[in-house]
């Protein structure tokens, strides 16, 4: 995952936190399921990145394996 990519989930996150707070501040008319739906997208995103580990995981075992990929070629500097 880059820099954008978090950037990006940064902003997708923040969204439907910020209409939980102002559904919650305003005490509005069926806020229930207007933050369980904000929920939901929550939910959905963090199920990318959970995905996006998952296939980075996946890639770095694939290249450790058939590219003979060391440990101190990975993490330079550290021991």
């Amino acid at each position: 995952m880059n820099l954008i990519q978090l950037a990006t989930l940064n902003d997708e996150i923040r969204n439907p936190l910020m209409v939980i707070a102002g559904v919650t501040d305003m005490e509005i008319k069926d806020s229930k399921e207007i933050i369980l739906d904000q929920v939901q997208k929550i939910d959905e995103i963090i199920g990318k990145l959970d995905q996006s580990w998952i296939e980075s995981a996946k890639i770095r075992k694939f290249l450790k394996k058939h590219m003979e990929i060391k440990e101190e070629e990975e993490n330079p500097g550290k021991k």
